[in-house]
């Protein structure tokens, strides 16, 4: 009797966790709640600004950055130019104001707290803590983002540059 028990909880370990995998695919093929959806790590794929009817890319055509959403509402988010121009002083703090102009038109830092306004519309609330554009710092903006699988479109439809922001990412893996 006690080898049929263990081989019966065996058995049923086994297709727990078999149960457990296959709920966490669904989940996964499902998206999850918007939320859900929007959370984790993602890489800047590009960043295009459509004005007046013409395109651009805002961080040239193969720019770098990093987002960040956390389940406690927080974010970071960087986006820069491919190559940015190194320093000839070595010193962050001694560049040309050539250097410094280039550094600053190619690249935006920020950080701060987000919320779902609402899940219907995919409508995202940034909360600007602190920003390399300090103008921003201590502002809402708000963003709609969709998922799809692995990519997240995140609109902005009114840029500080002017026109509408679209922003790809994909997420970290």
């Amino acid at each position: 009797m006690k080898w049929h028990v263990g081989k019966l909880a065996v058995a049923l370990f086994l297709v727990t966790v078999l149960l457990v995998g296959a709920v966490d695919v669904w989940a996964q093929a499902k998206g999850g709640s918007f939320k859900e959806q929007i959370l984790g790590s993602w890489v800047l794929v590009s960043n295009v600004n459509e004005q007046d009817g013409k395109k651009s890319d805002v961080f040239g055509p193969n720019p770098r950055g990093f987002m960040t959403l956390t389940p406690s509402g927080h974010f970071t988010m960087i986006m820069m130019n491919a190559s940015l121009p190194k320093f000839a002083s070595n010193n962050r703090v001694k560049g040309t104001a050539e250097e410094n102009q280039a550094v600053v038109q190619g690249s935006v830092a920020m950080f701060g707290t987000y919320k779902v306004i609402d899940e219907k519309e995919y409508k995202v609330m940034l909360h600007y803590d602190g920003s390399t554009f300090p103008n921003w710092d201590g502002r809402d903006l708000p963003r709609i983002m969709t998922v799809n699988g692995d990519e997240m479109k995140m609109v902005n439809p009114a840029a500080q540059i002017g026109g509408t922001n679209y922003v790809i990412w994909k997420r970290v893996k």
